[in-house]
């Protein structure tokens, strides 16, 4: 085997791997740039994606262009494209699939796509779209030619799979967000609490610098924060007036009957604490467990400051709604007891600046 098939063969293999340590198709797409740049030796790279309603290529990521280069996003009338032929001695080029008079005006104003041959994303036996570099300066070898086609399907592969997953998981956030809703709804005073609590969640989250992963378990953990009331009874969650003594201590409750429930799925275990502590109080006279501190989870935290703030301004039997600023004055009141300074500090701040989360 030539030194140069076993080069390309070590270079495919850690293309695959970078591609396929993540399925969020953001990274994905800045992985291929970054890769492809890399192992083609070239600065420009362009991944196009075919838009097949309206046979449309729209950009999806761009490397090494200046400021005007690419003065166009979408290119239209895209002609049919399939498999990357190596035996030709090149790949594709935009001339070849755009009508001739269109391409002549696009390549008038963005000359670069005349030096660029792109490599077709197949997946299924579709094609995709066109994984593209720069290559006016030479021409490339045979062995290029195969990496380059190489890098194209596996690129396909990640993008496809990164769309199959976030359809997936937005399907399951649409199935919590309903069967938050339906127990939600069992209260007649409290519609729109759970979209509330993880809009003021999220917006607390963006300024506090979490990862994008606590973000997501975040606002799967403030989506579900009341799902153990499926376990309370009707009498208690209607009741029109204060709760008694007993009827708070069942309430009470409904954080473990929460956790309990996510405990069976093993996919839930990161939101957990968010729905187990998000009653704990930074003083420890919170429930269920008195935790006090930082011994309380960030997530339950950021959870219980969004959760109060939407009840003080929540119009209840016994009680009226607290408007903005009312409401923002009660949780500063209530940092070092109730609320974690550091965390219910920023969320008034961001409360102040924000225009108010509307009521349904």
């Amino acid at each position: 085997m030539k030194e140069g098939t076993i080069g390309a063969l070590r270079i495919l293999h850690d293309f695959s791997k970078a591609i396929s340590s993540t399925l969020d198709v953001d990274m994905v797409v800045e992985t291929i740039l970054e890769k492809t740049s890399a192992m083609m030796g070239t600065d420009k790279v362009l991944l196009l994606l075919l838009d097949g309603e309206d046979n449309t290529l729209y950009v999806r990521g761009s490397a090494g262009f200046s400021e005007g280069e690419l003065r166009a996003t979408r290119f239209y009338n895209v002609g049919s494209f399939d498999h990357c032929i190596v035996y030709k001695g090149s790949v594709i080029t935009l001339k070849e699939i755009l009508p001739r008079g269109y391409y002549r005006r696009i390549a008038a104003i963005m000359p670069v796509l005349d030096g660029m041959v792109f490599a077709p994303l197949e997946t299924g036996g579709r094609a995709r779209g066109l994984l593209g570099i720069e290559a006016a300066r030479r021409r490339l070898s045979k062995v290029e030619l195969e990496i380059l086609c190489s890098i194209a399907s596996q690129s396909a592969v990640g993008i496809e799979n990164g769309k199959l997953y976030r359809k997936l998981h937005d399907a399951f956030l649409h199935t919590a967000e309903a069967l938050a809703e339906a127990i939600t709804s069992r209260d007649p005073y409290t519609g729109g609490h759970t979209r509330r609590v993880v809009e003021y969640s999220q917006k607390l989250s963006s300024s506090l610098g979490l990862s994008p992963e606590e973000e997501e378990d975040l606002k799967l953990a403030a989506i579900l924060h009341d799902v153990g009331k499926i376990g309370i009874d009707d009498a208690i969650l209607r009741k029109g007036g204060l709760l008694s003594e007993r009827e708070e201590a069942l309430m009470r409750m409904h954080p473990e009957i929460g956790a309990r429930i996510l405990g069976f799925v093993e996919e839930m275990h990161g939101v957990i604490p968010g729905v187990l502590y998000h009653h704990e109080r930074f003083d420890g006279t919170g429930y269920p467990e008195g935790l006090k501190g930082d011994e309380i989870p960030l997530q339950a935290k950021i959870i219980a400051v969004a959760d109060a703030y939407d009840a003080l301004t929540t119009e209840r039997p016994y009680k009226k709604a607290l408007d903005r600023d009312e409401a923002i004055e009660e949780v500063r009141r209530s940092c070092g007891s109730h609320f974690d300074p550091s965390i219910a500090g920023p969320f008034c701040e961001l409360m102040k600046e924000e225009s108010p989360v509307g009521k349904d």
